[in-house]
């Protein structure tokens, strides 16, 4: 399955619209497919990226680079991914 975020708009940052697509990845995932996040254009708050990204690793583990996958990201991007990620490790 592939996930265009700028479906979801330029910036992601409320936690509705974060929800949204936790559900939306969180459902292909249930289905055994794997997940590409196509980030083109898109700015990611490090909130969002831990409500997202933060939970789908704690649940996936080691997992989760085999089940998810990233194209057309940026550094920024990565930047907030990796600190949502470990934001959300340290709760």
């Amino acid at each position: 399955m592939e996930l265009i975020l700028s479906n979801y708009g330029n910036v992601i940052a409320t936690d509705n619209r974060s929800g949204e697509i936790y559900d939306i990845i969180k459902k292909g995932l249930t289905k055994g497919e794997s997940i590409i996040i196509d980030a083109k254009d898109v700015t990611i708050s490090t909130k969002a990226a831990r409500i997202i990204f933060g939970r789908l690793y704690k649940e996936l583990k080691e997992q989760f680079n085999e089940k998810i996958s990233f194209r057309n990201n940026n550094d920024l991007f990565n930047f907030s991914v990796n600190e949502g990620i470990s934001t959300e490790l340290e709760n």
